[in-house]
């Protein structure tokens, strides 16, 4: 069966630091996860803001408040300019969402979730009046990246111009003034340090689609094993395996468990989510039959009745495939 090994593991890694400046995870922290960490920790539900993945395609911009504004432009009825003061004291919406990288490796880092509050861009757009000939909505940054969407997505009504992360406002790290979040894509989309957001009549190709990198940057269906930690020695033969799963806007269905190295698949506890953007936990109740070295993978189906597929495929161009795969000794 495919799955993660160690060689397609720094493949993947070497292909990142060659493409375009892909932002890449803390070689640290990806091989403590694939390769083995002693003190393995569950994930939390909400990423607090300072462990937070952070990526930009060059050094994050410093930007003054004062000097900051957020126009609306293109084909629109009523252009509008926005200072801080005045998207900061609309109605504000909140939404929990996790954000993956394209670039993120099977069980990779590159993933967190947060609380985000900001304004409807659907109701901007209905503000300003979007024309009906228009086909994308460009997203322009204060550093020089730019990225789309369709209008119709924009339309959705999911999609936040957020201004506070974790009941803060946003840390510069992280787009501050103000960024898009567009759930169940890869964060490239959700432009950060936004200064301008242009209603266009064409497909507009952002910087990494210009690249050759997927243009829709739907997220794949993943799934990870949390606890234990790959390569560990456990004490017992009663476990709870935890890990967590994101398929995006699909939601997760079902999360399976193999014990023996992909022979055999058993259903895992789903949590229960009232966030249908967010990533799911789940967990797994093991008795182990006998002592000795076990090899376990994980494998999730969406929300649409879909498996998450065991081909290893790289980041590029449009995210990573594969099974993450683990491999501890059970003694007693």
């Amino acid at each position: 069966m495919p799955r993660s090994s160690r060689r397609t593991f720094l493949k993947s890694v070497g292909s990142l630091l060659l493409v375009s400046a892909l932002p890449v995870p803390s070689l640290a922290g990806l091989l403590d996860r694939v390769f083995g960490n002693p003190e393995p920790k569950a994930t939390k539900p909400i990423t607090p803001n300072d462990e937070f993945y952070v990526t930009s395609y060059r050094s994050p911009p410093t930007i003054r408040v004062g000097d900051w504004s957020l126009a609306v432009t293109g084909l629109v009825a009523r252009p509008i300019v926005l200072a801080y003061e005045d998207l900061v004291g609309r109605p504000t919406v909140s939404q929990i969402v996790t954000l993956e990288c394209v670039g993120n490796t099977v069980a990779g880092e590159f993933i967190s979730t947060a609380n985000w509050e900001g304004i409807s861009l659907r109701s901007l757009l209905e503000e300003v009046g979007a024309q009906a000939n228009a086909y994308d909505v460009i997203f322009r940054a204060a550093d020089g990246f730019s990225d789309s969407i369709r209008l119709d997505r924009a339309m959705a009504g999911d999609v936040l111009i957020a201004h506070r992360m974790n009941g803060v406002p946003l840390p510069q790290g992280h787009g501050f003034p103000a960024r898009i979040i567009v759930p169940g894509h890869y964060g490239m989309k959700s432009v950060q340090w936004l200064t301008e957001i242009e209603v266009v009549d064409h497909d507009y190709k952002g910087y990494y689609q210009q690249k050759g990198w997927s243009e829709d940057a739907i997220v794949k269906t993943m799934s990870r094993i949390d606890l234990p930690g790959h390569g560990t020695t456990i004490r017992g033969l009663r476990h709870t395996v935890q890990g967590l799963a994101f398929a995006g806007t699909r939601g997760i269905r079902l999360v399976e468990i193999s014990v023996d190295d992909g022979g055999h698949w058993i259903a895992a506890t789903l949590e229960p989510s009232s966030f249908p953007s967010a990533w799911n936990f789940w967990s797994y109740d093991w008795m182990v039959p006998t002592p000795g070295r076990y090899t376990m993978l994980v494998r999730a189906t969406d929300g649409m009745g879909k498996i998450q597929t065991s081909l290893e495929q790289d980041p590029a161009p449009d995210g990573a495939t594969g099974l993450h795969e683990i491999t501890m000794t059970v003694t007693v």
